[in-house]
């Protein structure tokens, strides 16, 4: 399961509603960025290391492509019943989120000043980038004990209390040892006695390191072919891509967004859909649906099926937009990748196809619901399998 658009495509929902049917959940990738909200009845669970599965009883697995903070893990597993942590595991492999990464986060987007990214300052970037320096502390190296001298070496310029450090790290140890393991040899004890895992991923594709806007993109891959090499299986063990997208779309923190919008049916469109990070808290930017942008990220992860979010958001706006093309010195284009170059600059071009003010779902998909499914699936040449008109669970209707 990926996300299509810039994030917050409703992951965390899509994953508790079909968690039911595997008998795992895997994280593939990011870590405490990540923030997906999972609503049953009036409870309210934003999950932002531990697989969205948890409510289901299901065996929950964090892949060595996943950057572990242990503070909020910690914090994370004390608001959840007691049997959550023992269906955890945590692969040995990941890297370690360290205070020194947080500060570091901080400090560049304060150097980088009017072209900060707009992080959210929880020490990603910094944990991926020294893994690629081969300074961090894995969660196996920590348990045998791990000589930080290096790292704090390459840390000097920071604030560091190397006493902290160590009660960081003793503490890390004690909650991360009854959780160490291999993702990868569950992941195929699983699959060899005739059982499947749904691999959760976090952000969007169009925020992938590579593929995505850099450099306003997250600190590692966000897309589907990432899931063989972060939890350690062969690509065929990886199954069909699932996507997941917003009938509309918004973005967190700088970059480009072609289609953002402001004002007035920004604000109606953020307070009726909530539109707030889960992690930060930050108003999200709006804009207006991308069929450019989707269809590129649905080519990149080969996606056949896909969930479709928010529909109730768009049954309370009088308008709906869909960007076919982006217009550019002149000229009209629905090359997403051609236009990366120039994404800021970019003007879309619209079409409104139809409406869905006023429609309800108290007897299932209303016919103008079923209209926008089979625009999204003519438009996009995909099958839409799930539409979800509400955060609550049992808002879910499956196609």
């Amino acid at each position: 399961m990926v996300g299509l658009q810039w994030g917050d495509e409703g992951k965390g929902k899509v994953v508790d509603y079909l968690a039911g049917q595997y008998d795992a959940v895997a994280r593939f990738n990011g870590g405490s960025n990540a923030g997906h909200t999972v609503v049953i009845g009036e409870r309210r669970h934003t999950f932002h290391l531990i697989p969205s599965g948890a409510l289901k009883g299901k065996d929950l697995l964090i892949g060595a492509g996943v950057v572990v903070d242990p503070v909020v893990l910690g914090e994370e597993l004390s608001l959840l019943p007691d049997g959550v942590k023992r269906k955890l595991m945590v692969d040995g492999r990941c890297s370690l989120v360290s205070p020194m990464d947080k500060q570091l986060d901080a400090v560049l987007e304060e150097m980088k000043g009017s072209s900060a990214i707009g992080t959210t300052k929880r020490g990603i970037g910094p944990a991926y980038a020294a893994r690629a320096l081969r300074l961090s502390p894995r969660v196996s190296d920590l348990m045998r004990g791990f000589d930080f001298a290096a790292m704090v070496r390459f840390y000097e310029k920071l604030s560091v209390n190397p006493q902290g450090l160590i009660a960081w790290s003793e503490e890390s140890k004690r909650l991360l040892g009854s959780l160490l393991g291999s993702a990868s040899d569950r992941i195929t004890e699983i699959n060899e006695r005739g059982g499947n895992v749904l691999f959760e991923g976090s952000q969007g594709t169009l925020l992938d390191l590579l593929h995505g806007s850099y450099p306003f993109v997250t600190g590692t891959h966000t897309i589907a072919s990432y899931i063989p090499a972060s939890l350690g299986i062969p690509p065929s063990a990886a199954g069909e891509p699932l996507g997941v997208m917003k009938c509309y779309a918004t973005r967190v923190g700088s970059g480009p967004f072609p289609t953002e919008v402001t004002g007035p049916v920004a604000d109606n469109i953020r307070s009726i859909g909530n539109e707030y990070g889960a992690t930060t808290g930050r108003p999200r930017r709006i804009g207006w649906l991308d069929l450019v942008a989707l269809r590129y990220s649905i080519a990149l992860n080969g996606v056949k099926k896909v969930a479709v979010s928010k529909l109730d958001v768009l049954s309370q706006v009088k308008e709906f937009k869909a960007c076919v093309a982006y217009k550019y010195q002149g000229s009209e284009s629905a090359d997403f990748q051609g236009s990366l170059a120039h994404l800021e600059e970019v003007e879309p071009v619209y079409e409104s196809p139809l409406s869905l003010h006023g429609s309800r779902y108290d007897n299932g998909l209303p016919e103008e619901g079923k209209k926008l499914v089979g625009y999204l699936e003519e438009e996009l040449r995909v099958n839409v399998s799930l539409v979800s008109h509400g955060e609550e669970r049992s808002k879910t209707i499956e196609l």
